[in-house]
């Protein structure tokens, strides 16, 4: 419920953010618009009285240098007819002299269009003015320009018309901009709405999905298509839930498999230990033979509880590489060393090819574990009389240390798996030699911290072969 009132809020958020925006860009254009008409107009209309203002100065130069009031008379009306406006001539001060409408003569003017003709520099001037009349009113432009006579300003026509058509041409625009303003903001409110409900769709989804996955259904998907940010997101979602529930499942899986691997050794010192508990008269030697196969699954109990304390280390990356320079046939000796006794008790022989001598630089113990571990691992699989050979070869920056061996080898359904935890080929096998299944992997880890990787080649009845295989140090020799 909260989840869906706080995307209803978010939808309403993006309307009306769109219809701010979208508000001040169409009232900027509006008004940018409504100004260039309006100027556009009022210019038009400036030149068209200007000029019948200056024409009309330039008729009444002569008739009011000698005062022929009923010519300049004529000509006012005349002009003001056909103009549709109202003619005053002025003389050098100010005052009408004649009046098309025959309403002001003899009357001083003081306007600015007026003073800026007989006391300034113009010679012609304009303005606006309310005109108020039982009507109500209009606007009026008035237009002045100079009468000269010889050189000299003797007065200067007023033109005066009303302008009010521009006026309301120019309301007429506003308000129509108007209408279509807010037409056009419901258009942008229902599109902003369908918008956003697009756009959190696929989020309440995703949050869904999500409150789903809190609360324990790692199965859940989002499985929204498409090739924008939110979609990205959703799939970029849908692989981190495939990993957790493959993390879950590994998870559940290693418990279930490490619980069943300590259970296995428990149940069979149980038995071993009932067993002479509840036999009276047990031979010694019988006695020693049971306290022996104890010792025996303590130390394999001993051994995968090593293994999985280092397996949890890796996990959680406590784990930390000491890196070295070493010569590989260094570590390859100390393995082969520590597992010459094991192999020599089933008569297997070790043989070794290091004449490719190169230098890694690694953590040397983890490193030895890994190829004790692989050895080992030969060791366990092959025969009695059998043979392991450790080879080392380098090649376009990489080291490989090669073990081989000609024991009973796997088919190919196993090698797809043979790294992962507790996988076993052979189960029975293993348990027999003592293999807790994880040998393989920790080889694998191990090889991935140094930023390599181990390889395997195997045929059922014919042997295996494992590559580990590591970067080299850049400024390596080889040691003939």
């Amino acid at each position: 419920m909260r989840t869906n009132k706080l995307l209803y809020s978010i939808r309403w958020q993006f309307a009306v953010i769109y219809l701010v925006l979208v508000g001040i860009v169409f009232g900027v254009v509006s008004v940018a618009i409504s100004s260039l008409v309006e100027d556009y107009l009022v210019d038009q209309r400036i030149k068209s009285v200007m000029n019948v203002t200056n024409n009309t100065a330039v008729q009444m130069a002569s008739y009011l240098s000698d005062y022929d009031a009923g010519s300049m008379y004529n000509i006012a009306v005349k002009n003001g007819n056909d103009s549709g406006g109202r003619f005053l001539v002025l003389n050098r001060s100010g005052i009408v002299v004649v009046d098309s409408f025959s309403d002001m003569n003899g009357v001083k003017l003081s306007d600015r269009e007026v003073n800026d003709i007989l006391y300034g520099q113009n010679s012609s001037s304009y303005g606006f003015h309310l005109i108020n009349d039982e009507n109500g009113g209009f606007w009026a432009v008035y237009c002045t320009s100079s009468i000269i006579h010889n050189g000299e300003i003797i007065g200067a026509v007023l033109y005066s018309s009303s302008i009010q058509d521009v006026v309301d041409a120019t309301a007429m625009l506003q308000a129509r901009t108007l209408t279509i303003f807010l037409f056009a903001c419901g258009i942008i409110i229902v599109i902003s709405l369908f918008t956003t409900n697009q756009i959190t769709k696929p989020i309440k989804k995703l949050t869904d999905v999500a409150i789903k996955i809190s609360n324990g259904d790692l199965s859940q998907r989002a499985n929204i298509k498409g090739k924008g940010e939110v979609a990205e997101l959703a799939q970029t979602f849908d692989m981190m839930c495939g990993r957790i529930q493959n993390m879950d499942q590994q998870r559940s899986e290693f418990v279930s498999d490490a619980s069943h691997e300590l259970k296995t050794p428990l149940a069979s010192m149980k038995i071993l230990v009932e067993s002479m508990l509840y036999q009276d008269n047990v031979p010694e030697e019988v006695y020693k033979e049971f306290l022996g196969d104890i010792n025996g699954e303590i130390d394999r109990m001993n051994s995968l509880i090593t293994d999985l304390l280092l397996l949890s280390k890796m996990d959680s990356d406590i784990v930390t590489i000491n890196l070295e320079r070493v010569r590989i046939s260094s570590i390859i000796r100390k393995c082969i060393t520590a597992l010459e006794p094991i192999a020599k008790e089933r008569n297997i022989r070790i043989k070794t090819d290091m004449s490719d001598n190169f230098e890694l630089e690694c953590d040397p113990l983890k490193l030895r574990q890994a190829i004790n571990n692989l050895i080992e691992n030969a060791i366990k699989y092959t025969g009695d009389g059998g043979h392991v050979t450790v080879t080392t070869k380098h090649h376009a920056g990489e080291g490989a240390i090669r073990v081989e061996d000609d024991g009973i080898g796997m088919s190919e359904e196993h090698l797809g798996h043979i790294f992962e935890r507790f996988y076993r080929v052979d189960k029975a096998r293993s348990r027999e030699t003592g293999g807790t299944g994880l040998g393989l992997h920790i080889v694998r880890r191990i090889a991935l911290m140094h930023g390599g990787r181990v390889d395997v080649e195997s045929e059922e009845g014919k042997g295996s072969v494992f590559t580990l295989v590591l970067p080299l140090v850049q400024d390596t020799e080889d040691i003939e």
